[in-house]
């Protein structure tokens, strides 16, 4: 309920699948904070076995590139003798988003009072006005349903006696954009916003780059 809250809030960041598109994202992760992961270990990316192997395999290279621009020097989707293993998976699924909007009235000569007290004689002297102009009012609020899209990028590490390090879970919501295209998106931002020493519970906004064609 609080992630659906969460897309209701962020869902004024979406506009078009244009130039300058913005998503609203959650990422939400645990690590264990007894853990050093060196930047020179030997990590292997694979594809989670719950998940679409199909799907999975198409973003290893996008992840094992973003760990790369994060330092880790050792990165590949096949090792020997791995120190840790990050399983990935990505899915999506079709919602429908709730949201209030305001519902307005124009309406003319709506009376409204003026009141000024004398600071002499302590009178209070009240005056009713007309407005001679044509103003939005708001009458009250109507409730929207619009279908959209939830994307999500999941990956756990684990070390060499399978034993959970980091376990992380990245999501954006588009009614528009390509799930291939959200994807990708996912694997290079999720992983640049990644903190490998602290646990995460925390919305973010990120605009693609103009040339960015989410089609």
């Amino acid at each position: 309920m609080r992630l659906f809250t969460f897309f209701v809030l962020f869902s004024a960041l979406l506009s078009g699948c244009s130039s300058n598109v913005k998503l609203a994202g959650q990422n939400v992760s645990n690590v264990d904070a007894s853990v050093d992961i060196d930047k020179s270990a030997a990590i292997v990316v694979v594809s989670s076995k719950d998940g679409d192997q199909l799907t999975n395999k198409r973003y290893i290279s996008d992840i094992i590139s973003a760990l790369k621009e994060r330092g880790f020097t050792d990165v590949s989707d096949s090792q020997s003798n791995p120190a840790y293993q990050l399983a990935i998976n990505f899915t999506s699924e079709e919602t429908i988003e709730t949201k209030q909007v305001p519902v307005f009235n124009n309406d003319r000569n709506i009376p409204y009072t003026v009141c000024r007290r004398n600071p002499i004689t302590n009178a209070r002297t009240c005056v009713t006005r007309y407005r001679q102009f044509m103003e939005p009012i708001v009458s009250g609020y109507d409730k929207v349903e619009t279908p959209t899209k939830v994307y999500t990028f999941q990956y756990k590490l684990t070390d060499k006696k399978n034993n959970l390090i980091l376990d992380s879970s990245n999501t954006v919501v588009h009614p528009d954009c390509s799930k291939w295209k959200m994807f990708e998106f996912l694997a290079k931002n999720s992983i640049a916003q990644a903190n490998f020493n602290d646990p995460v519970d925390k919305p973010y906004a990120v605009e693609m780059k103009e040339d960015y064609n989410c089609q």
